[in-house]
């Protein structure tokens, strides 16, 4: 079970992504307390009441957190990267919760790469078209 990030709810992994790289490529790197959380770009997470695009996010830079704003940090970079990792969350129920899990304090999608559940909740300019 995960913390989705939204109150009293939590999610089952159905499934662990893993994506071979293995070269140089772009990233969104957000520093949060926690630790950096790196990303591609275009990773949705939780931000300012609305899902969008970790490159978005960082456009955006600020969240009202209960009347509080909160500053973002983020840049973009380029990496050596070998696997990027994802969580699929509740692939086998759509619906049944947000399809996101907690990682260093950010709420990001997991919605995975399949696409029933990407066209359902779609998130990513990719799967909005």
């Amino acid at each position: 079970m995960v913390h989705t990030g939204f109150p009293g709810e939590r999610g089952l992994v159905t499934d662990v992504l893993v994506h071979e790289v293995f070269k140089e490529v772009e990233v969104g790197i957000l520093s949060t307390p926690l630790g950096d959380l790196v990303g591609t770009l275009d990773h949705p997470i939780y931000f300012n009441d609305q899902w969008m695009e970790i490159i978005d996010a960082m456009k955006h830079g600020f969240e009202n957190k209960g009347g509080k704003s909160m500053k973002l940090e983020g840049r973009v970079a380029t990496k050596e990267v070998d696997m990027f990792y994802n969580l699929e969350v509740d692939g086998d129920a759509p619906g049944s919760s947000s399809h996101s899990y907690v990682v260093n304090g950010i709420i990001a999608s997991g919605l995975g790469d399949g696409a029933r559940l990407n066209s359902l909740f779609a998130r990513q300019r990719a799967w909005k078209s």
